[in-house]
């Protein structure tokens, strides 16, 4: 997302670098050094001279640049609610870049509508600028509103051609463009977002002089996303094939990224990974697809923003292939499954952290068919039994819901006579190992 100040990226689909004092050296290792290094030195200078202090204020704003690259939201939330307060009350510049910081974290965590809030406070006390209209643009994009989307980034373009003229840093052409591309795609222009992504990514490889940045990932994940919705209606089954085999270009590009600038266990790299294993798919290199999409599930999982929604898709996704690799005779790989239990406890523990409703006890369904296939009878039992009493507390469809609970019952039913069979045949089998042991 780019600095309502003027220094340059881009959002998520449009959210990227912020950056108060010049742009960050997009190498994840040499980010975790510095990372520690501001850590260190904030904490110092909050413990000698306070955190009411410029000296203080200007480490903190150094090292959300890193938090906010490298997605340390929970950290950044903790820090905010006591620095964004000290800078309204001091005002000025320090004012502004406070409620940016709260802006650009709210809106990593998907909360779009404070977000916009927030620009809109800014945009009130400062007017209008080519970064802040993107950031707005970007915004209003995210929340499905693209006549507004499309107006604020007309306005970026307005402010880039008034800026150039006055001689200032032309701001962030790329990220411009980035936006309306991702606005024709939502609008179902599809050729004409791929042309204008594609133009954003050569704007963002020109600016990175050769250097890896996670802005080019960034287009790339649209890039490769459209090449697959122009794949599903091309009829010319060798551009349809061309098609998809740049979609693997692509997202193996992206991957490589955003894992040297943001990190291997980035919830970027993650979504990459996710655009992988689609892109796999669609050419049927299922056993690509099936590596790319474990990796990218424990990371959804683990995601300090946790996306219920995005983690239980990966996870379907992934359970599928399966499912069709047994249609087509091969033999089921449990474990494969059992391989996947890291990422289904920790999703677990975050779901349990969540409002106990339907919608967990969605997510507990699917954990303990995981937990079948990988032969944890009890341990699926145990969560399937979870998922039934969320879902008869539910008001919801009473068809849909007594569904599930068969579905739920049915298969906790199984798993209880499995582990029945299984304790059944651990003790026929410690007798007799027992008696061979007292007889000799």
């Amino acid at each position: 997302m780019a600095n309502s100040q003027g220094s340059d990226g881009t959002a998520d689909d449009a959210k990227g670098v912020i950056s108060f004092g010049g742009e960050i050296e997009e190498i994840a290792e040499l980010q975790h050094v510095e990372e520690a290094r501001l850590e260190k030195l904030f904490a110092e200078q909050k413990a000698e001279r306070g955190l009411d202090d410029e000296v203080t204020l200007a480490t903190f704003f150094s090292l959300f640049n890193m938090w906010i690259q490298l997605y340390r939201l929970n950290k950044l939330t903790e820090a905010l609610e006591e620095v964004v307060p000290i800078c309204r009350r001091r005002g000025g510049n320090l004012k502004i870049q406070g409620i940016q910081a709260q802006a650009f974290t709210v809106w990593k965590q998907g909360k779009f509508r404070l977000a916009l809030e927030l620009f809109h406070e800014i945009e009130d006390d400062i007017g209008s600028s080519a970064a802040l209209s993107e950031n707005m643009g970007h915004t209003y994009s995210s929340l499905g509103d693209y006549d507004n989307a499309a107006k604020y980034f007309r306005q970026a373009i307005v402010c880039l051609d008034r800026e150039e003229k006055l001689g200032k840093p032309t701001g962030n052409k790329g990220g411009v463009l980035y936006g309306l591309g991702l606005i024709e795609d939502r609008q179902g222009n599809h050729e004409q977002a791929l042309l204008t992504i594609r133009e954003a990514q050569r704007v963002f490889r020109e600016r990175a002089d050769g250097k890896p940045s996670s802005l080019i990932a960034k287009a790339g994940m649209s890039i490769a996303k459209i090449l697959l919705k122009l794949a599903e209606t091309e009829a010319d089954p060798n551009k349809r094939t061309a098609m998809e085999e740049e979609a693997v270009t692509v997202e193996l590009e992206n991957v490589k990224l955003f894992e040297v600038t943001c990190g291997e266990d980035s919830p970027l790299t993650a979504s990459a990974l996710k655009g992988l294993g689609e892109a796999y798919i669609r050419r049927n290199r299922l056993d690509e697809a099936i590596q790319a999409l474990a990796r990218s599930y424990l990371l959804e999982a683990s995601k300090d923003a946790f996306d219920l929604l995005a983690v239980m898709e990966v996870h379907n996704r992934l359970f599928g292939i399966h499912v069709a690799r047994t249609k087509l005779g091969i033999d089921l790989d449990r474990d494969a499954f059992r391989s996947y239990m890291p990422a289904v406890e920790t999703a677990l523990s975050k779901v349990r952290m969540l409002k106990q409703d339907a919608n967990a006890g969605a997510y507990f369904k699917l954990a303990g068919e995981m937990m079948a296939f990988a032969e944890d009878y009890s341990g699926a039992s145990s969560i399937l039994g979870e998922a039934i009493v969320l879902f008869k507390s539910e008001s919801g469809p009473a068809e849909i819901l007594g569904n599930l609970i068969t579905s739920c019952q049915d298969l906790k039913d199984y798993c209880d006579r499995q582990s029945a069979s299984g304790s059944s045949s651990r003790r026929r089998g410690g007798a007799e190992g027992g008696g061979g042991s007292a007889s000799g």
